[in-house]
């Protein structure tokens, strides 16, 4: 009798304070933010460092798990499918959140506006335009140049099919009408490894993944793909400042699974938005290559709208395949 006794008790104990856990106010428990690509590139960096401006101000840990593969797709599947409690989020990009998509509507396992609720919009990386040190250009115009006199012979990495690399480069082969091969990989690390061993001739890129090389001298950049030069890289000129009018960047957010209750996903934005803001996180973010875009849940859910369009059009304009 006693030892049932002392196991009822137990139980009830045990079942108090899981229900206590269950009621102590979010976070209370390790938060999980899925990067959705392999360390080193933009997303991740901008991953971690929310990660570690969330953990400061909440005082528990938030840590970032990097799930590479197919486009940013098998993270963002990761997230779609977890528990909706606000403990696992996604810090996704426009070529995970919208080009996979539109790009695999037969085999993709999730629908941005459909399975993900927009939580916090972080920044927008402008993107740059940058050769292999083989190729004797200094230019974006010789470029192009060099390009309609030799239809076919180069060739540009991008990070994945529908990255914003893809995507940007395709826009730029549009409005210059030049012929230049698609060659993916998975990831700017391994792009970067490529361009600089030669085996790819140009990438357009994130400030964050191409400065470091163009400093090196191990690549070459030649123009900026914004509407205005890049407060990180002052000196290189726009591809509009050298009579190409092409302009292109990437956001990057973060997003929960659909149904995670609007109370947490309001506190993540708040924190985040407080912990991203002042000067020194303003010049911080510029340092790695991010304007910084801070904003509501509603504003962020906008943008995402908007982006989805304009990428449906680049991709039926350009005839881009998932092959």
């Amino acid at each position: 009798m006693l030892t049932r006794r002392l196991l009822l008790a137990t139980a009830a104990a045990t079942l108090s304070r899981g229900y206590a856990f269950a009621d102590e106010p979010y976070p209370n428990r390790v938060v999980r933010i899925v990067v959705p690509y392999p360390p080193g590139g933009p997303t991740d960096l901008l991953g971690r460092l929310a990660a570690q401006n969330l953990a400061t101000a909440w005082k528990q840990s938030v840590i970032v798990d990097n799930k590479p593969g197919a486009s940013g797709s098998i993270g963002s599947d990761i997230v779609a499918r977890s528990p909706p409690d606000g403990y696992t989020l996604l810090l996704g990009n426009n070529a995970s959140q919208g080009t996979y998509e539109l790009l695999n509507p037969a085999s993709s396992t999730y629908a941005t506006l459909r399975d993900f609720a927009p939580v916090a919009l972080i920044g927008v990386a402008p993107q740059v335009l940058i050769v292999g040190s083989h190729l004797k250009i200094d230019n974006a115009r010789d470029l192009i140049a060099f390009a309609k006199a030799n239809p076919g012979r180069l060739n540009y990495g991008s990070s994945a099919i529908g990255s914003a690399p893809h995507l940007a480069a395709e826009l730029l082969k549009l409005a210059t009408h030049t012929d230049i091969q698609h060659i993916p990989y998975n990831g700017a690390a391994p792009v970067m490894q490529a361009i600089v061993a030669g085996t790819i001739d140009l990438y357009i890129g994130a400030p964050s993944t191409v400065m470091p090389h163009v400093q090196a001298g191990t690549v070459r950049a030649i123009g900026a793909v914004s509407p205005e030069r890049i407060g990180a890289m002052p000196n290189l000129p726009t591809l509009r400042e050298q009579g190409i009018d092409v302009v292109y960047d990437s956001w990057f957010g973060l997003l929960a699974p659909i149904r995670v209750p609007s109370d947490i996903l309001d506190r993540i934005n708040r924190d985040l938005n407080a912990t991203l803001g002042g000067d020194a996180m303003q010049a911080e973010l510029a340092r790695i290559g991010f304007d910084r875009r801070l904003g509501t849940r509603a504003d962020f859910g906008d943008m995402l709208q908007a982006e989805i369009t304009r990428t449906r059009e680049l991709i039926a304009t350009a005839k881009i395949t998932a092959q």
